[in-house]
């Protein structure tokens, strides 16, 4: 491990180890804690998550009494960092969709227990949870989720991933809402445009990959449509891979970004002079609704290593379900991403599941 690899891992354990404190002084001791964001006033109630450098938290706005989901994300590493941070802001607000979750709002702040700075993402907050919890429920009772509404459900996900691989770039700006400053990050602004794009034109297609779907990812709304979140592990989909040390970093980015049980194979080795491309959000949907349906992602086998059964291609399914979803399943479960469907026809597929339900 290079001596930057251990600084990070050091501010994470810090980062940890202070909202841990945070927490048990805060959420529980003191559970009428607050702080002040954008001129507002807030109260913790509770944590919801954490990641890597990030934590959600449930907060009460207490001049209007609504519920909000609060991921405060810790910048350690200079500029760089901040850009990194930023791209995540910048997909949320890219993709306007009724099936991928808004940003209401974001803010950058000093960070009063360390040099770095801290990024707030203001989220709605789905009191229904997300499918992970779904299946926890199932896994309680006993009783799998109807296969119409397991389809009904992996349908809105198939559009919103749509709307990320069909992506075109915008006439206008997708800064919205605006991010607020309490302390500027760097000598120019990086918020008022979308960085990433700079050098797109107006219409252009520009395929953007999730890289992380799963249950956990996917919130249920009030009105049970499904909602795909998470934008940190978002980029451009189609990455040309020309030299063995750039295969070694994707990865190494695919390992710190994508949850191994839902990884696509052509992300545990990445070959020299392929490209990576959108289909890995196929075999992670794949991978998803079987999970959904039966429990557990279908590589995560007793005593098998999930690398290895992810590059067989091997699973089975349990008995419960039609054969038309088996075989929508096995559609996407392709270890050649070039053999797989692509997302517009896994919604057709979706669709001639459901008119058989």
């Amino acid at each position: 491990m290079d001596s930057d690899s251990i600084a990070i891992a050091l501010d994470r354990l810090k980062f940890y180890a202070r909202d841990a404190v945070v927490t048990l002084t805060q959420c529980i001791c003191k559970p009428d804690a607050t702080l002040k964001i954008n001129g507002r006033q807030y109260k913790i109630e509770k944590l919801l998550g954490e990641g890597g450098f990030s934590f959600v938290y449930l907060i009460r706005d207490l001049s209007s009494d609504r519920l909000y989901a609060l991921k405060k994300i810790l910048i350690t590493s200079g500029q760089e960092g901040v850009k990194e941070a930023m791209r995540e802001v910048e997909a949320y607000r890219r993709f306007r969709h009724p099936n991928i979750i808004k940003i209401l709002d974001s803010a950058v702040v000093q960070d009063e227990g360390g040099e770095g700075k801290i990024i707030y993402l203001f989220l709605p907050y789905y009191s229904r949870g997300n499918l992970q919890d779904a299946m926890a429920s199932s896994s309680v009772t006993g009783n799998r989720m109807p296969e119409r509404k397991l389809l009904e459900l992996f349908h809105g996900t198939c559009l919103a991933v749509r709307a990320m691989h069909n992506y075109h770039l915008a006439a206008v700006s997708a800064s919205y809402p605006p991010t607020r400053e309490d302390d500027p990050l760097v000598g120019e602004p990086v918020f008022d445009h979308d960085e990433e794009l700079a050098n797109a034109e107006q219409g252009e297609l520009i395929p953007y990959a999730h890289r992380d779907i799963k249950p956990a990812n996917i919130m249920i709304a009030d009105d049970g449509n499904p909602v795909l979140m998470d934008f940190g592990s978002t980029i451009k989909a189609r990455i040309n891979v020309e030299t063995r040390q750039q295969a070694l970093l994707e990865q190494d980015i695919a390992s710190e970004h994508s949850s191994m049980p839902y990884r696509a194979p052509e992300l545990f080795d990445v070959k020299t002079g392929k490209t990576l491309d959108e289909k890995v959000d196929i075999w992670s949907l794949g991978c998803t609704l079987f999970a959904v349906a039966y429990g557990h992602s279908p590589f995560e086998v007793d005593g098998t290593s999930i690398a290895m059964a992810v590059g067989s291609g091997r699973y089975r399914h349990p008995a419960g379900y039609s054969e038309n979803l088996v075989s929508l399943i096995d559609a996407m479960l392709v270890v050649d991403p070039d053999q797989r469907p692509d997302i517009q026809k896994v919604i057709d597929l979706t669709e001639q599941a459901l008119s058989k339900v």
